[in-house]
């Protein structure tokens, strides 16, 4: 029955995949309840929740998972060549059975994928439409949960395995999910370049619904990388249906590229970017000397109404200061918590400066469960010290400008740093205009 030569249906693997998941998972379940730990589904899909990868927290607990695993790990491999040579699929594919977060997909994708064709794809324009229309939609379907398996894989061993949001990620990962659904979607359908780019939209889409259901990120900072995987999805989707239009196997070397971004990657990891400051300014109606107490301190925002950070961009709510001249600590509070700022430069009525010693999340993500949080709001936006200039004009009024030097830790930096501006920008115009109306308000009584 587990011969390797033999082909393994849709059905029989679907099956035997379900039933030996629910089996393992009791097992599972009960080695956690004998050694006082909690299960959860987290621990197959989340190579951070996952105890296999943990010795050290309990050498028993660990052994024990692992005499459970592997019978199991051998059995579901070869049912997954048996399945892979069904399809007519490269034997090198049972490799994602090993993928942190995209292996439960790529069973999903064996069990979706139709067996091999001994005769050659017929023309869909003798069918009727209707059915045609169906084969075209679920060719697109499979070919999208293909490059999906790509895509959760890289988002499992980059941000899961390496703690890493890089190039690998962002520009590497989306290039081959998009190649990979292309071929798959060719593999299944007459190759076209509609259902080429049609499915490496949707590997993007699966992609984005999974890490929004575990919550491994949030649904704003999803929409921000759309146009950056955007495209590296429909360039890898048309390489893809080049390579589909000659009918063989799928050329799988390309997806080989993968890994080894990630190993250059962790081998000469990017230096960390010097940090670039932002700058805003605006006009006050009343002299610096009045500007000064208020920036110095402030009483508390309204809450925001703007959109941004309704969509949870940490908004400033109020400073207070602690202390005077160089030496004293400022206090910026925010929705997500507080700056500490050690004041470096005093000077009344010229110039505050200060640096951070320490600062809360930037943005609180918008996620399906309450209380989630994102890995990415680990320091991968830095904030580093921050500036008010006062400047008299002749007039009596006032030029305040605020500046922020900050340094991203993602890659691509140029197109993260595109949103980050913006960000802060949105912050200090926020900041800046409520201490000129207090400056106003307090220059008005004098």
């Amino acid at each position: 029955m587990l011969g390797l030569q033999r082909p393994l249906g849709r059905l029989p693997y679907l099956l035997a995949g379900v039933s030996l998941f629910a089996l393992k998972a009791a097992l599972d379940a009960a080695v956690c309840r004998a050694y006082g730990r909690p299960w959860s589904a987290l621990l197959y899909v989340s190579p951070i929740d996952a105890p296999l990868f943990r010795p050290r927290e309990n050498l028993g607990y660990w052994l024990a998972l692992w005499v459970v695993a592997l019978p199991f790990i051998a059995v579901g491999l070869l049912l997954t060549l048996r399945r892979l040579r069904d399809a007519g699929l490269p034997g090198w594919l049972a490799a994602l059975f090993f993928v942190p977060f995209a292996n439960l997909l790529f069973f999903v994708a064996c069990a979706a994928f139709p067996p091999r064709r001994s005769e050659p794809v017929p023309d869909r324009r003798l069918g009727s439409r209707r059915g045609a229309n169906r084969e075209f939609g679920a060719a697109i379907s499979i070919g999208g949960v293909v490059g999906a398996v790509v895509g959760l894989g890289a988002v499992g061993i980059s941000v899961g395995l390496l703690r890493r949001y890089g190039t690998a990620l962002f520009l590497g990962a989306p290039v081959l999910a998009g190649y990979a659904s292309a071929c798959a979607f060719g593999r299944l359908h007459a190759a076209t370049v509609t259902g080429a780019l049609l499915s490496a939209a949707a590997a993007l889409l699966y992609t984005g619904l999974i890490l929004a259901l575990f919550a491994v990120d949030g649904l704003v900072c999803l929409a921000m990388a759309i146009p950056l995987v955007l495209v590296g999805a429909l360039v890898g989707a048309f390489v893809g249906w080049s390579a589909a239009e000659r009918r063989g196997t799928i050329p799988g070397a390309p997806l080989a590229l993968l890994p080894l971004l990630f190993l250059a990657e962790s081998l000469s990891p990017l230096r960390r970017p010097e940090p670039r400051p932002v700058e805003t300014a605006v006009i006050v109606d009343a002299p610096p000397e009045v500007v000064w107490n208020r920036v110095v301190a402030f009483p508390p925002l309204p809450p925001p109404t703007e959109i941004l950070f309704r969509l949870g961009v940490a908004a400033p709510m109020a400073a207070r200061i602690e202390g005077e001249g160089v030496g004293a600590v400022r206090r910026c509070v925010f929705t997500t918590g507080e700056f500490v700022e050690p004041i470096e430069v005093w000077d009344p009525g010229r110039e505050l400066a200060f640096s951070v010693l320490s600062q809360p999340d930037p943005m609180r993500e918008l996620t399906l469960w309450r209380g989630a949080r994102p890995p990415h709001l680990d320091g991968y936006l830095e904030s580093t010290r921050g500036q008010f200039l006062l400047e008299a004009l002749p007039d009596g009024r006032t030029r305040l400008v605020g500046r922020t030097w900050y340094r991203t830790n993602m890659a691509p930096e140029g197109y993260w740093r595109l949103w980050a501006d913006a960000f802060i920008e949105a912050i200090h115009l926020r900041v800046l205009r409520h201490v000129a109306a207090l400056a106003e308000v307090d220059a008005r009584r004098k």
